[in-house]
């Protein structure tokens, strides 16, 4: 049981907590920018021309030569690319959706309210910022305000993971961790060698380089492997993090009472992949294999919402026999 003196310390270091992680996000930045520069140079510098060795009398080598440069900096731009949008777009606020719009475009609260009253009888309103609160809208303890969408906060990118920068956030994460696997694959000799104090080293890159930047490759491609796995499966239940842990709690609730809980969000995982990535109606697919930035589907405040929401499992039952 707590007591008013024990829950005002608990809210006091969550309160030093988040404003730490807060004003630490751009060191998390430069950390983060710093490895993959490593990483990336180590690689031009030591693994590409130990595995793409040219040869005058092949044609083949010369092809697979230019072929793995034109990869290797495809990659290195995807990531860069969708690291920065995932930093610098406005996860989507309330007032402001977190597009390129100017402040004279931000809807006012009465606009807003108008706009909520339309989808909704009586709009939910944020206890702690006291704004109107869209659905699948939560607020970040961390930004003290309410985010469309929201999936958590990043300190890696000093910014809130939301409707506007999702889909970039997600795709960086995908071509990074598709790119700690290729180096692993084509630099694991070049690394054995590098243990070897021994053996000839003729790269312009140290060793102990070499060494880092392969053990880095591997832990964040574990790492950030299974986040990035866990998030694709986010994707195709659609669902962010706050929302999934809050499923659980509705599934369980409704399980007591002899009912099934239906993510009223969830469209099918076809569907559910088109809309977050917004391809198939507004954009083609192959946009999710391109640098270019991708607006994402609809407005982040009213949701396209599936025929089955909550039903008792009788119901289902009666349907299947």
């Amino acid at each position: 049981m707590f007591t008013p003196t024990r829950h005002g310390f608990i809210r006091g270091v969550d309160k030093i907590a988040n404003s730490v992680i807060f004003a630490i996000g751009p060191v998390f930045i430069i950390l983060a920018i710093g490895l993959i520069g490593m990483a990336a140079l180590t690689y031009f510098t030591v693994v590409f021309p130990y595995f793409y060795q040219w040869d005058d009398d092949y044609i083949w080598t010369k092809f697979s030569y230019y072929a793995g440069l034109l990869f290797s900096i495809y990659m290195i731009v995807c990531i860069f690319f969708h690291y920065y949008m995932a930093i610098r777009t406005k996860p989507g606020g309330v007032l402001n959706a977190g597009t390129a719009e100017t402040e004279s475009d931000d809807p006012t609260l009465r606009e807003l309210f108008i706009e909520l009253e339309e989808y909704q009888v009586f709009p939910k309103t944020c206890k702690k910022c006291h704004l109107p609160k869209p659905e699948r809208a939560h607020h970040c303890s961390v930004c003290k305000k309410c985010v469309l969408r929201f999936d958590h906060h990043c300190p890696w990118i000093a910014n809130c993971v939301g409707h506007f920068n999702h889909r970039y956030f997600l795709l960086f994460m995908t071509y990074l961790v598709a790119s700690c696997f290729y180096f692993v694959a084509v630099g694991w000799k070049v690394f054995l060698i590098s243990l070897d104090f021994e053996a000839e080293w003729n790269y312009w890159m140290p060793r102990p380089y070499m060494a880092l930047s392969f053990l880095l490759a591997v832990a964040i491609g574990i790492a950030l492997g299974g986040m990035c796995s866990w998030h694709y499966y986010l994707v195709f239940t659609s669902q962010t993090t706050v929302e999934f842990y809050n499923n659980q709690y509705a599934k369980r609730s409704a399980r007591q009472k002899g009912e099934v809980f239906v993510n009223p969000y969830d469209v099918g995982c076809l569907n559910n992949f088109r809309q977050f990535f917004n391809v198939g109606q507004n954009y083609p697919i192959y946009t999710i294999f391109l640098p270019i930035p991708i607006l994402p589907s609809g407005n982040g405040k009213v949701w396209e919402k599936n025929a089955m929401q909550y039903t008792t499992v009788n119901d289902i039952s009666d349907d299947t026999d």
